[in-house]
């Protein structure tokens, strides 16, 4: 079974092929969408993730289809992607010393099947000095980064410690989405 990752993620295909997963890579046509006012978190990841999956999917009606978006929340606010340089330090000095969670919804479409979830790994962040965080912005690729950071990257020196999934904070949470993959091959072959 080779799936379609819907999501053209330098940091998602690393990971697929890192696990030696058949894929092929079909950008999605979903402009992402501001959460709404008191949105849950986990809802919104997981909605964002379903859109992604089902407009690629309603293209490959008979292919393995996934779809994820991944944020970062604290205090049940939604952090994406930085808009710029200042929103990514308002971010930064935000979780400085703090604990947030990584939130990765994902849906996976196969035919009639649709398994739509979140994966949440808990990171902290070490207390930061305004000239860490200065650095880290002038050294590091913030824009396409829920919560201006990359754990694979200098956002690692960010970080106290995590809980959970690591490759979900990458932005695939790996060993989630190799279970549904295998669950759906048992059901394939029945």
């Amino acid at each position: 079974m080779r799936l379609i990752l819907a999501s053209t993620s330098p940091r998602r295909i690393e990971i697929l092929k890192r696990f030696n997963i058949d894929f092929d890579v079909i950008s999605n046509n979903i402009i992402e969408e501001e959460p709404l006012q008191g949105e849950d978190p986990v809802s919104y990841a997981k909605k964002l993730s379903f859109l992604k999956a089902s407009n690629v999917a309603s293209r490959f009606k008979n292919r393995v289809v996934l779809g994820v978006d991944t944020i970062v929340e604290l205090d049940n606010i939604i952090m994406c992607k930085p808009k710029d340089r200042d929103e990514a330090e308002h971010m930064i000095k935000l979780l400085s010393g703090r604990i947030h969670r990584v939130i990765s919804g994902f849906a996976i479409i196969y035919r009639d099947k649709i398994i739509n979830d979140a994966v949440i790994t808990i990171v902290k962040f070490r207390r930061l000095e305004d000239d860490e965080i200065r650095d880290y912005l002038d050294r590091s690729n913030y824009i396409d980064k829920a919560g201006a950071y990359a754990i694979q990257e200098d956002g690692a020196k960010l970080i106290e410690y995590i809980k959970g999934c690591y490759y979900n904070v990458m932005g695939l949470p790996i060993w989630r989405i190799m279970e549904v993959i295998k669950f759906l091959k048992i059901e394939e072959e029945k």
